[in-house]
Order: structure tokens, then sequence, then C-alpha cells
């Protein structure tokens, strides 16, 4: 019976700073297209499957997006009950949804132009 060689995987301390960049990239891709999207910004398609702790369950509809000066928090999500979240609260899953969602509105406002 062979051995497994496990030599050529990554560190785990590997894989947390990997998550962490991809995290990073991703919060980033999503100011920059809602930054540029302005007011047309619209993320009411957005369903968490991983609810931040700071939500509780009595009203999980999205109001608003909000771009902040703030660099270390840029966007804050607001949903009903007044609850807000900022991105790092999300999990991944979470924000590479929302970053569909709001590049699926980019695109359809890109194409609305046209």
């Amino acid at each position: 019976m062979a051995t497994p060689d496990f030599s050529a995987l990554p560190t785990a301390d590997d894989l947390v700073y990997r998550l962490d960049d991809f995290r990073t990239t991703i919060k980033n891709a999503i100011v920059k297209v809602v930054t540029e999207l302005g007011e047309d910004a619209d993320a009411s398609e957005f369903d968490l499957r991983f609810l931040p702790l700071t939500l509780n369950e009595s009203d999980l509809e999205l109001t608003s997006l909000t771009l902040n000066d703030d660099e270390s928090d840029p966007l804050t999500i607001r949903f009903g009950d007044d609850l807000d979240v900022e991105l790092d609260e999300l999990s991944t899953d979470d924000l590479v949804s929302l970053y569909q969602v709001v590049s699926d509105a980019a695109t359809e406002n890109t194409g609305d132009e046209d």
C-alpha cells in the first residue's frame, strides 16, 4: 500500500493567509462595483446563507448599501429593523454571493445604456 505524500499541501497558516487575501479581494471588488453604480446599486436579490451574529431573523430584507469614508469598513449593508452589517461580518460564501449580485446589477446597467 502506497504512503500518501502530503508535503505538497499548503500549511494551515498559508491557507488562512490565502483566505484572508481572497476575502480582501472580494470586499474591494464589491466596494468598487457599488461605487461605480452609485445610486443604482441594488442588492435586493442578495440572501444571506450564514447569518452574522448581529442579525436576528425578524426582518432580513436588505434595504440599502451605503459607502463609508472609513477604509476599514468601506461598505455598510442595512437590513430591515435598522440592522447594519459590515462586509467583514459576512461569511466568504456570502461575500461571493453579494459580489455576484452587484456584478449582475452592473452588467444590467451597462446593458441598459447601450
